[in-house]
């Protein structure tokens, strides 16, 4: 393997590793496996599932010391969080897949996988919203509506770091 390639794999897996880094602060420890990523990646799953166990649960500890919960509202929150965190995290399995194939072919892209690529983006940013909708609903029908504000701010807050990370450490498509 020449140089150029050997460096230009390791680029691209640096790219793949932090977006699995960043995504790993979004999820829970409810993933009970690595997401789908490029084949050209796929070594990297055990260290993804790994990140993710650590980070989720990090995630959760953010959230339990910025709630402020009654102990009435942690029975009646925690059972939705786990489950809204378990469908974000459906979500963040297709976001990986996406950013692993760009990183496997963000030097080569053809004009139609760019177009998938960002076609994909798009359903999943309305994916992500449809979530929220569903969770605030389901949320207001047992908890007072700002008690729900306020996890969906910390909420995304959180979300604002990941993406923070990911356009960070993801470059923009040659």
């Amino acid at each position: 393997m020449s140089d150029f390639s050997v460096t230009a794999r390791l680029g691209s897996a640096f790219i793949a590793a932090t977006a699995f880094a960043a995504l790993a602060f979004s999820t829970t420890t409810l993933a009970a496996s690595a997401p789908t990523v490029n084949e050209k990646f796929s070594d990297l799953e055990p260290a993804i599932k790994m990140m993710r166990d650590e980070a989720g649960q990090d995630r959760r500890d953010i959230v339990k010391a910025n709630m402020l919960l009654t102990e009435t509202e942690a029975t009646k929150f925690w059972p939705l969080y786990d489950a809204y965190r378990d469908a974000r995290n459906k979500v963040g399995d297709r976001k990986v897949k996406l950013i692993t194939d760009f990183a496997a072919n963000k030097d080569s892209m053809s004009q139609d996988e760019a177009a998938r690529l960002t076609k994909e983006f798009f359903a999943i940013e309305k994916k992500k919203i449809q979530v929220k909708e569903t969770y605030v609903a389901k949320m207001t029908k047992v908890l007072s509506s700002r008690t729900v504000a306020r996890f969906f701010q910390i909420d995304q807050k959180l979300d604002a770091i990941v993406d923070a990370g990911l356009a960070a450490n993801v470059p923009l498509m040659h």
